[in-house]
């Protein structure tokens, strides 16, 4: 009963921390174009900053094409192919992040249950393309050292173990914009950094981007709900807690 209450104490402790805290915005990393179009939007979007194109309609548009995931931002602004030049891991890794990330968001526009875009790979009327880069990744200091990698001169402080996500790791920006099929013209854009969820007990950090799966599908899921509701609804922010190790 003893070990419980103390359990049940750090839990409390940390859930009350964690929620006093909250991530910077990350830079620009040039992925966008016009990104100072985008500003705060979050009675409606859970986004650090988003733009929508003025008369934008998006009941226009019945199907998606989601694009490779640009990793370059990610790899050389931030500089982890500096810092790890004979690590070959690292550029196969950052592919492996790509793919996921792409199947992710392939993976819950399928699971829509309102089915409101359908996955296509051509352009066509009626049709949007959904372009993400991951443009920041920053594990904490304990991950880098388990994983033997020199820290990035990335743009966001390094975590450390007992900070703001408990040492379970890894801070992750995207960048995102929709476009018309046809036209190239942009429809909306966002940009967005997240912490993962804390964990008492962590069993993704087991690679230098496994924390960041968590980020990646709650920005997914967002996607999908945004594309659901009309304007005047919020979606709501993701929780930063979870019991679940997974």
């Amino acid at each position: 009963m003893r070990k419980r209450g103390i359990l049940n104490t750090c839990m409390l402790a940390a859930v009350l921390f964690i929620a006093a805290c909250k991530t910077d915005p990350a830079p620009d990393s040039g992925f966008l174009a016009n990104p100072e179009r985008m500003t705060a939007q979050r009675e409606r979007a859970p986004f650090d900053r988003a733009w929508v194109k003025p008369g934008f309609n998006k009941s226009a548009y019945t199907a998606l094409i989601i694009s490779k995931v640009n990793t370059e931002f990610l790899m050389e602004n931030t500089g982890w192919s500096a810092a790890n030049p004979e690590n070959k891991n690292l550029s196969r890794s950052a592919d492996e992040l790509a793919q996921f990330t792409r199947d992710t968001f392939v993976k819950a526009f399928r699971a829509d249950p309102n089915k409101r875009f359908e996955i296509v790979d051509r352009p066509g009327h009626g049709v949007a393309v959904l372009e993400l880069a991951i443009v920041e990744l920053v594990p904490s200091k304990a991950v880098l050292g388990a994983l033997g990698l020199a820290a990035p001169f990335a743009r966001a402080p390094l975590v450390a173990v007992g900070s703001k996500v408990g040492g379970s790791g890894t801070c992750v920006a995207i960048e995102g914009r929709l476009r018309d099929s046809f036209t190239r013209e942009t429809l909306m854009m966002f940009a967005d950094r997240e912490e993962p969820p804390f964990r008492i007990i962590n069993a993704k950090a087991v690679t230098w981007y496994g924390d960041a799966k968590d980020s990646i599908e709650a920005w997914a899921n967002q996607l999908v709900e945004l594309a659901n509701t009309p304007k005047d609804v919020e979606v709501k922010d993701a929780s930063n807690f979870t019991l679940n190790p997974w």
